[in-house]
């Protein structure tokens, strides 16, 4: 028996539907890889690491974290740029170090700002991309525990104890150096994933020829 007009309708829609759906699955595009950079440029993030994964280091890790993030708050600014919060470091470098190491004693801490791959984390209702971002990172003894990282600049990291906590003024000030798709990718990263990947599928080439 042939099949109706709408039977193939039907099976047409569920094709498009399953290469949608390949798409929406895909890796990052391009497009996803421009907004990460752009977020980073404009964020600095603090990660540190600690001596193990032993208790006692993880519970270290935490105490000192919370005197470097103490220390920091008393020699910046609020309407410090990300320039500005760079070179508070620099010149305070040596007094983080000092700070981390009398909290971690006997362990010694290194402290350096590098570039550093960081994997999806979501603060609150913000979530930043998985990507490689600028930071201000603490080594404490051997650095082979597992990380505790937040984002330095804008917001300066505030904690509810537990989990980090991305504050009202750091969005404001976040949502005035990025652009509106930008900032929207941090507040709505699956929606807008979705969105570039439905451009990124409209704009095959096989599909435009279908179109023309």
């Amino acid at each position: 028996m042939e099949k109706s007009y709408k039977e193939w309708l039907l099976i047409l829609f569920c094709l498009v539907l399953g290469v949608v759906a390949a798409v929406v699955q895909t890796v990052p595009g391009e497009k996803e890889r421009e907004e990460q950079k752009k977020i980073a440029e404009s964020v600095l993030r603090f990660h540190v690491r600690a001596n193990s994964d032993s208790r006692e280091d993880q519970a270290e890790k935490l105490r000192v974290r919370d005197a470097v993030l103490d220390v920091l708050r008393e020699v910046s600014q609020e309407d410090d740029t990300k320039e500005q919060v760079k070179n508070t470091i620099r010149d305070h470098k040596e007094l983080i170090r000092e700070t981390a190491e009398k909290v971690a004693f006997p362990h010694k801490a290194k402290v350096s700002l590098v570039w550093d791959r960081f994997p999806e984390k979501s603060y609150g209702d913000c979530t930043f991309p998985a990507g490689w971002y600028e930071a201000l990172r603490i080594d404490i003894g051997e650095a082979e525990g597992h990380n505790w990282w937040c984002v330095l600049y804008p917001g300066l990291c505030y904690t509810d104890g537990i989990h980090p906590v991305f504050p009202e003024e750091g969005k404001e000030k976040l949502r005035s150096v990025l652009d509106g798709e930008t900032y929207d990718f941090i507040m709505h990263p699956e929606r807008v994933r979705i969105k570039f990947r439905w451009l990124h599928f409209l704009n095959f080439p096989y599909l435009q020829g279908a179109l023309e």
